[in-house]
């Protein structure tokens, strides 16, 4: 962790604060969840949001995932009184209905997952990977 200011556990709101980039593979998402559980905690979020930041986190890991085997990067961040999930994963392969590139059925429900649970949503893919980027108020 790194430029987080300590006040009583929790980081102040108004600035930009960052953890360093975390490298997961499809194994992995429980640690993912502990990660962003540990994030939302200490950015302030309430239960109900931090609950809704944690599964938007851990479906957007899966997201990255989801096609061949790879090492996805999730990167997570706080600015004012949002917080942020970005999560890449450059594995696609041919195996799935959708064929590379084409969002399939579990996929797709992901992404209506993500665009309920947050304010912002947005999962793209293509040949170079899954890149998933959301967005929560704290409050």
């Amino acid at each position: 962790m790194r430029d987080w200011q300590v006040a009583d556990g929790q980081m102040a709101l108004g600035g930009t604060y960052s953890l360093a980039e975390r490298t997961f593979g499809r194994g992995d998402i429980p640690s993912v969840r502990r990660f962003a559980l540990e994030f939302g905690t200490r950015a302030g979020m309430g239960a109900a949001r931090l609950s809704d930041f944690v599964l938007a986190v851990s479906e957007a890991a899966a997201c990255a995932v989801t096609r061949g085997q790879c090492t996805a990067k999730l990167r997570l961040w706080a600015s004012g009184a949002r917080v942020f999930c970005e999560t890449h994963g450059d594995g696609l392969s041919d195996r799935g209905p959708g064929g590379p590139g084409r969002p399939d059925e579990a996929e797709a429900l992901r992404r209506r997952l993500l665009r309920q649970l947050c304010d912002y949503a947005c999962v793209e893919s293509g040949p170079d990977g899954v890149t998933v980027l959301t967005s929560i108020a704290v409050i």
